[in-house]
């Protein structure tokens, strides 16, 4: 492990079994989709007005089976080096590495400055029915968005892009749009809490939450 460079004044480090075959793979991620919403309820009509802030991220929370020593040495190391919650990693969904549409092309945003649950972008290979599928994931620099509609790019290759979360770096035009192998940049939820242990068998690790780094 090792850091690996900065961002939004976090330095970056590697999971352990990202770089080490021999280190053991998280046995689950549960994902907790998070949504900025206010709800305003009459105590007296019981109705309900709801106000959308327009800000989503990723939270977490990564467990593990009982390992050998290797391994718990190896993540313990990394729990460490994350410094509770001042140092940042990646990590997407292991089992969505590849697309389920064929997202042929070289797709780039198309325009600066934009935010929202949409992306305008340009590149993909044109006219292709259902390029990306709903639940597919794309990478933009360090964020990581799940693909909402079905997308079929124009006959130029230019297609729009619902997606969760929102855009919040307002990325550059032209900038990459990765489709395979996509992560997002997470910290630990919490400074303390991340326990482990020693048993008479294998280690055992109770995982840890995480956030996505905003």
């Amino acid at each position: 492990m090792s850091i690996l460079g900065s961002f939004n004044g976090l330095n970056l480090v590697s999971l352990p079994c990202a770089t080490n075959p021999a280190v053991t793979w998280p046995s689950s991620i549960e994902w907790d989709m998070q949504e900025v919403v206010s709800v305003n309820r009459s105590p007296f009509t019981g109705q309900s007005q709801t106000y959308d802030w327009q800000n989503s991220w990723w939270e977490g929370q990564v467990s593990f089976k009982p390992m050998g020593r290797y391994s718990f040495d190896m993540w313990t190391a990394f729990l460490a080096q994350c410094r509770g919650q001042s140092n940042a990693f990646s990590l997407g969904d292991p089992k969505a590495k590849l697309p389920k549409g064929v997202a042929t092309g070289t797709p780039v945003v198309s325009g600066a400055g934009q935010t929202g649950y949409f992306v305008v972008t340009r590149g993909w290979a044109p006219g292709v029915i259902s390029i990306l599928l709903p639940g597919d994931f794309i990478q933009i620099g360090y964020r990581l968005h799940k693909i909402l509609n079905a997308v079929t790019p124009d006959g130029s290759g230019n297609a729009t892009l619902a997606i969760w979360p929102n855009l919040r770096d307002q990325p550059a035009d032209g900038a990459t749009i990765k489709t395979r192998n996509c992560t997002a940049l997470f910290t630990l939820k919490n400074n303390s809490g991340n326990k482990f242990s020693t048993n008479a068998g294998n280690y055992g690790l109770a995982g840890f939450a995480i956030k996505e780094a905003i």
